[in-house]
């Protein structure tokens, strides 16, 4: 019975992350409320509050399940390549994409992306922890198969996430005052590029 009434819970949870994503994607956050996802399900305002304090810890959930998406879909690609060299640079791909999907989920003016920072400050950290370790492990495979050669992997793989995320950083902060953040197919382009040419710069410095 109790395991019953858990599955239960997991499918209306997935449910409400499902119809928040969509309101999410069409109308921002900032424009999306908790009777918008309530009635999108056939749900109670007071019932969506007994699994989510606010639209915000919503939001959280949305991107920590994009997330862990992403993450599974480059442990699958990494069983099935061959070469370190390939997963780098499908992990750049891949990323950017996620990135492109996770803003435009928000719809965020510049200023109001610097006020929700510090809610997801800590998921953020998570993120970077968990990419950091796969970049690691995509390293470790690469000094194995003697394609990489390198003194430190984790240095590597530190400054590899660091760099990534300074370029995101960069390309999302240019914006005109009021803007909302969304990825224009030459902001998108552009940061794709970037990236690009950073992880082949990368490669070639610790080629074997």
């Amino acid at each position: 019975m109790v395991e019953k009434e858990t599955d239960r819970s997991q499918i209306k949870l997935e449910q409400i992350l499902t119809a928040a994503q969509k309101r999410f994607g069409h109308y921002g956050l900032s424009k999306t409320a908790m009777n918008d996802i309530a009635n999108d399900i056939g749900m109670s305002k007071a019932s969506l509050y007994y699994y989510f304090k606010d639209k915000e810890s919503i939001f959280i959930a949305v991107l920590e399940k994009e997330h862990i998406h992403f993450i599974e879909a480059m442990h699958k690609m990494i069983k099935t390549s061959v070469k370190a060299e390939t997963m780098l640079i499908e992990y750049v791909s891949m990323r950017t994409a996620v990135l492109e999907k996770m803003m435009a989920l928000g719809k965020f003016s510049y200023d109001g992306l610097l006020a929700f920072k510090p809610q997801i400050s800590s998921l953020l950290q998570q993120f970077k922890k968990e990419e950091t370790s796969l970049i690691y492990n995509i390293l470790e495979f690469g000094v194995r198969n003697k394609e990489f050669s390198m003194d430190s992997i984790q240095e590597h793989a530190t400054f590899f996430i660091d760099t990534l995320l300074s370029i995101r950083k960069a390309v999302i902060a240019e914006h005109a005052e009021g803007d909302t953040i969304e990825f224009s197919p030459r902001k998108y382009q552009k940061l794709k590029d970037q990236s690009n040419m950073f992880a082949s710069i990368f490669i070639k410095g610790i080629s074997a």
